[in-house]
């Protein structure tokens, strides 16, 4: 009998002793297969970053080889400003939305100077007019409102091309000419190559473009005095001679250069810049030109651009109006981007420094953002000012933290949260303005969620760095320990590191699961507790760390690439 006891004791004990190494070989399993799949993810992002930048070098030494034989063989490169680039250019130069902007350009020496003053009712020599000379006195474009307030009109000063300093064949883009509304192309002497390019570039970027020859009377007066004058011809009979034929070889001229540039006929306006000034003025003009025309014609332009410009914003917003209540009837929830105007504005009240980096902590309300704020201020909730926390969303506003050290040029920002009545999901991003942030930390608790994602599409497309963190976590393993069943012999310890090691699986395939249906890429979740990061951040090293570490190392790495590209 005691045998038999003894014998089913020893295979008990045999069995318990399975059982733990089957566990210990399951945690063990669970912790390999998730550095294997990290380090698998790993290994894929390192090949699609190494085959794209072989792809991009392999183009860039092929359009490099291109530009270099193109060059060689007189071909002039067509430059196409990036988006980024025009709205820069716009800010440059002052470009508002509800004026008309006209830009006078030309070859150097043409009267640009003295047009635009004319055009704006000044003589040169009259208070506020552009200064003129006879070297090139414009070096970068300036900006001169209209002096009429009824006006809605800015007119610009271009610096003249073909000067050492301005290559005709870069002259429309170094001048950000590609902004304006209508472009005066003006010759003085000969319609060149370097009038032709800015046309051509006018038609590229649909930009009406009026070709005018300047100082016409100064011209006329030349020619006069070079005809041979007829027996009994009267002075007044040559000049009327000399008009003629300056009209006529101005206009064929203009004709033959564009019929060789393979361009399509246009008018040439024939002004000299004292008849324009008397033209604006409204006086009466006895030897006129084409100066009333001209002005004619401008302002019919001006018209018709605003009155397109009113309907096509009219329609776009018909339009988008539709799409929006289709969209909304069907469940799909917008894009907003903010204007330029939002995003300056947002910076403002967000107070958004420039040398500061400006760190979002955003998700669904009740994650712990301010506690965790706390934490990476090396702050406990109970700390003096420490971010308020609680188990309502006690965040009504993005609300701004400088860091306590004051070495570290960081700010950080408590948002509040998504999913209450107060901040539907689908506005969050756009309402907080986490558009203008440096980097943004994603925070979920429980599940990671379609308000997650979405904060995290947007990001994307801002261009803004993201990482995802699961908070409260030490809490989540003790509560996944108190629910598993105990192994015979299990300790406190081995129960909670298979908890710990459950956790660590699930919360990471959750999130990978959630990545691949919002068909957003794969990234890593850093899995944290609050008290934890206090430690690290404070400089200690506690037992129990999860990613703590991990995500402080990842996140100024971040901060210093970011602001070493600025």
């Amino acid at each position: 009998m005691r045998h038999a006891n003894e014998d089913k004791r020893q295979a008990e004990e045999s069995r318990r002793r399975a059982e733990e190494d089957r566990q210990r070989a399951e945690a063990e399993r669970v912790r390999a297969d998730d550095e294997a799949r990290k380090a698998r993810v790993e290994q894929e992002a390192a090949q699609r970053a190494k085959e794209a930048s072989d792809r991009a070098a392999a183009q860039a030494q092929t359009a490099l080889e291109k530009a270099e034989k193109d060059l060689r063989e007189g071909i002039k490169p067509i430059i196409v400003p990036s988006p980024e680039e025009l709205r820069q250019k716009k800010k440059d130069l002052q470009y508002r939305e509800g004026l008309f902007h006209f830009a006078i350009a030309g070859v150097s020496g043409s009267g640009k100077s003295s047009l635009l003053n004319a055009f704006r009712g000044l003589r040169n020599k009259d208070r506020g007019a552009a200064a003129t000379g006879v070297t090139e006195t414009t070096s970068v474009p300036t900006r001169y409102p209209d002096p009429d307030p009824q006006n809605p009109f800015v007119w610009y000063d271009i610096p003249g091309a073909g000067t050492l300093n301005i290559p005709d064949w870069v002259y429309f883009n170094a001048q950000g000419l590609y902004i304006f509304d209508c472009i005066i192309v003006l010759f003085d002497n000969r319609f060149t190559e370097t009038d032709v390019a800015i046309l051509r570039n006018c038609a590229r970027f649909k930009i009406p473009a009026y070709i005018v020859r300047s100082k016409s009377n100064q011209h006329i007066r030349n020619l006069a005095d070079d005809l041979e004058q007829g027996e009994d011809e009267s002075d007044e009979e040559v000049l009327a001679r000399a008009l003629k034929q300056y009209l006529l070889e101005t206009r064929e001229s203009v004709v033959r250069n564009l019929d060789l540039a393979q361009l399509p006929h246009q008018r040439v306006y024939i002004v000299d810049k004292e008849m324009m000034v008397q033209a604006v003025k409204g006086k009466l003009l006895r030897n006129a030109l084409d100066e009333w025309e001209l002005l004619r014609d401008l302002l019919t332009e001006a018209r018709k651009r605003r009155k397109e410009a009113s309907e096509r914003a009219a329609e776009e917003a018909r339009v988008a109006l539709e799409k929006a209540e289709k969209d909304l009837r069907e469940g799909i929830r917008p894009v907003v981007l903010p204007s330029r105007e939002e995003f300056e504005q947002k910076k403002k009240e967000l107070q958004y420094k420039p040398g500061v980096f400006h760190f979002a902590i955003a998700g669904v309300s009740g994650s712990g953002k301010s506690s965790l704020l706390n934490a990476f201020r090396g702050l406990r909730n109970k700390d003096r000012g420490a971010a308020a926390a609680g188990i309502t969303e006690t965040t009504s506003a993005p609300t701004r933290y400088p860091d306590p050290d004051p070495n570290n040029p960081i700010a950080w920002y408590d948002i509040p949260g998504a999913g209450t009545l107060n901040v539907p999901d689908w506005v969050y991003f756009n309402a907080q303005g986490l558009y203008i942030f440096d980097c943004i930390i994603v925070l979920f608790d429980n599940r990671f969620t379609e308000t997650d994602v979405a904060i995290l599409r947007n990001c994307a497309l801002f261009r803004i760095p993201a990482f995802i963190v699961r908070s409260k976590s030490k809490q989540h393993i003790r509560n996944l320990a108190d629910d598993l069943e105990w192994g015979e012999n299990e300790s406190d310890e081995e129960l909670t590191a298979r908890a710990r090691a459950q956790y660590i699986s699930q919360t990471r395939e959750s999130v990978a699961r959630n990545l691949d249906t919002a068909q957003l890429p794969r990234q890593r979740v850093y899995i944290v507790d609050k008290e934890a990061m206090v430690q690290v951040v404070k400089g200690k090293h506690p037992k129990d760390i999860l990613d703590e570490s991990e995500l402080l190392r990842d996140l100024e790495t971040e901060m210093t690439k970011r602001r070493s590209i600025e």
